[in-house]
């Protein structure tokens, strides 16, 4: 039921900030902002149901919270830069968002990296 009024926001709000962009620019993307800020409203509700579940993970990670901790820092990058991205766009600076998703998965990246060493680590250790 969440999904059908979180589409029926999004479709409302775009038609509204289409109809309001030809007499004032600036409103529609007010009006686009706002829709994104009542979408991430949604996003953080699901996303706390998300967490919950994290905790019953941690029982069977015994102690080893850091891979954990760091999927949840690159799910919460990858949100704030897609939300980030797509304000940018709607308000007409797509350069500006291709740096913003580019710094995201730069960011990413170099979070995944101790990951990587670490299994590079590891297979060494085992070939010998």
């Amino acid at each position: 039921m969440d999904m059908v009024k979180v589409s029926a926001i999004g479709v409302v709000g775009v038609l509204l900030a289409v109809s309001l962009k030809s007499h004032k620019t600036e409103y529609g993307v007010y009006v686009a902002l706002a829709v994104c800020f009542l979408m991430l409203e949604y996003i953080v509700r699901y996303f706390t149901q998300i967490l919950s579940g994290m905790d019953t993970l941690r029982g069977y990670l015994r102690g080893n919270y850091s891979y954990l901790a760091l999927l949840l820092k690159a799910v919460g990058a990858t949100y704030a830069c897609e939300f980030c991205a797509g304000i940018c766009k709607d308000a007409g600076y797509g350069g500006v968002a291709g740096q913003v998703e580019m710094l995201g998965k730069i960011y990413i990246l170099s979070m995944g990296m101790p990951v990587l060493l670490t299994l590079m680590e590891s297979i060494q250790s085992i070939a010998g």
